[in-house]
């Protein structure tokens, strides 16, 4: 029996009716195994389209459905949208285009590494209206170059709800926590 590559397993788990929480005829919405933040979907084509990097103006409508069924996906948090970012990673680590919907907190235990937190908070997100806006005018995304990419994941802490430029990881872990509380605090009063 062959194994699975660990790269495919975004593949098999929208196939697994357990795991979804809205399906249309193009794209399924399943919840990160390893959320990033308090909440964090995926959006995957049924269409095998392996990365941004195989999209063509064709496919706009199946991204504008990903993106409603991201839509969807963030009522079940009671959050608007607003607080929430939607994006496509310029380097995924896994197979089959997904588009990300997570919630701006970023607070989760899986969030574990600088790495985790610049590929969300910097251009290595690729924002989904830029990637829609792009295959209008040209019809393709090109992709970067591998040091571009590097120095994004490399780009120097700054907390995304404030001023705050901690020097280490774990600094920007706990104030992202001190946030989250704080959120919670106000919507308690």
């Amino acid at each position: 029996m062959a194994t699975q590559a660990w790269s495919d397993g975004l593949i098999h788990a929208i196939s697994n009716v357990g795991k979804q929480l809205f399906v249309s005829d193009l794209a399924v919405v399943i919840q990160d195994k390893y959320p990033k933040a308090l909440h964090h979907f995926l959006v995957l084509p049924w269409k095998d389209i392996d990365s941004v990097y195989d999209l063509s103006s064709h496919d706009i409508g199946v991204l504008q459905e990903m993106y409603e069924l991201g839509l969807k996906a963030v009522g079940t948090s009671g959050l608007s949208s607003d607080l929430f970012d939607f994006g496509y990673h310029m380097k995924p680590s896994m197979r089959r285009l997904h588009l990300h919907v997570i919630s701006k907190d970023y607070y989760s235990p899986c969030l574990s590494h600088r790495y985790h937190w610049n590929a969300f908070n910097t251009e290595f997100l690729m924002r989904h209206e830029n990637v829609v806006e792009k295959l209008h005018e040209t019809g393709q995304i090109k992709r970067p170059s591998i040091q571009y990419i590097m120095q994004l994941l490399e780009t120097p802490l700054r907390c995304n709800q404030c001023i705050y430029e901690p020097k280490h990881f774990a600094d920007l872990k706990q104030h992202l926590k001190l946030h989250v509380e704080c959120e919670i605090n106000i919507g308690a009063s």
